[in-house]
């Protein structure tokens, strides 16, 4: 399948301006969206703690990471909710059950598509 058309099979990500930004490289392209495979659950699982602590603090500096990593790859629902956490966390109010549940769900569907665009752009 060509690079182009694999990338269009997304429904919560678009990696083609990453793509585009780093000159059309797929490895490259691959490397991040393995980093963030490795690196963002982690990010969301203390995301989480600290909701569920109720630490607004917290709240702000895990959202304010992810929220950079997915926008790098155009998840622009997860961005904008991880923006109004990170938002409502500096007026001290961490993500109520309702929003973390919003979180975890597109954090999810997120991740299975970084996922997947990972293992598609490291095929030959």
């Amino acid at each position: 399948m060509p690079l182009g058309q694999s990338l269009s099979h997304y429904h919560h990500i678009d990696p083609s301006q990453l793509l585009e930004a780093v000159g059309g490289d797929a490895a490259t392209v691959a490397a991040l969206a393995r980093t963030f495979v490795d690196s963002a659950p982690p990010i969301f699982a203390r995301l989480e703690q600290a909701a569920l602590d109720g630490n607004a603090e917290r709240s702000r500096h895990e959202s304010h990471s992810l929220k950079g990593m997915s926008a790098m790859f155009q998840a622009d629902v997860l961005t904008a909710l991880l923006q109004q956490t990170e938002q409502a966390a500096r007026n001290g109010q961490p993500p109520r059950p309702e929003e973390l549940v919003q979180l975890q769900t597109s954090f999810a569907l997120v991740l299975d598509e970084i996922g997947r665009c990972a293992r598609s752009l490291a095929q030959p």
